[in-house]
């Protein structure tokens, strides 16, 4: 259905998708000018940067995501969108006030959690916070999937496999990115990683842009 969300989206919908992943690709630029030239020097341009430039874009397309979502639900009262609509404003609390980075500490303090592998105890622990978000949320996912009408599940399955390819690189990316500092592939890592995360998140925010034109004329979907 992503496919074909697009496809009949427009051309505006589709000019957005352009220049949001221009400007990802413009960042991850800006970051290897950054890490390998004298020329950007402060730290605000590395993708990787807590409140960089990069992650500044991220917020705001959290941000247009969940408005759209909210739009979208206005328009549907497809209740799905409610639970999608948390999620997606949790990833920015989370990614904003870098929560799963403080669970992993306090993990490791409470845990005594090792280095191991090249990877840190807090990197344990910050996989230990994912586990917890999927063993949440999956039950949530299921139930409301069950109950949904064909539409909602349709968007529903949609979000989630954009939810899983985010998570892939955000948290799959990571590890691989922390088991290969200070090689030669430190950098090609951490534009895998970060990179890849921004390419997702604009794919999923002008999907949910698409939702919403097409929710622009009223229209009543069945929860049963």
């Amino acid at each position: 259905m992503i496919y074909d969300s697009f496809r009949h989206s427009g051309a505006a919908s589709r000019n957005m998708l352009a220049a949001l992943i221009g400007g990802d690709v413009l960042f991850m630029a800006l970051h290897w000018l950054h890490v390998h030239t004298g020329l950007l020097t402060s730290e605000l341009w590395s993708i990787g940067y807590d409140r960089g430039f990069g992650e500044m874009f991220q917020y705001l397309k959290y941000g247009a995501i969940v408005l759209a979502l909210a739009y979208s639900f206005h328009r549907t009262r497809l209740p799905v969108l409610l639970m999608w609509i948390g999620v997606f404003g949790f990833l920015l609390l989370d990614d904003s006030m870098r929560i799963h980075e403080r669970f992993g500490l306090g993990m490791t303090a409470w845990a005594h959690l090792p280095d191991f592998g090249g990877l840190r105890g807090r990197d344990f622990g910050e996989l230990i916070y994912a586990a917890i978000g999927a063993v949440v949320l999956t039950p949530v996912l299921v139930l409301t999937y069950m109950r949904s009408s064909p539409m909602a599940r349709a968007i529903s399955a949609d979000l989630l496999l954009l939810l899983i390819m985010l998570l892939v690189f955000a948290v799959g990316g990571d590890t691989i990115h922390r088991l290969l500092t200070n090689t030669m592939f430190d950098t090609l890592a951490a534009l895998v990683e970060d990179g890849g995360e921004m390419l997702v998140l604009s794919l999923t925010c002008c999907y949910v842009q698409t939702l919403r034109h097409r929710s622009a004329a009223p229209c009543t979907y069945t929860y049963r």
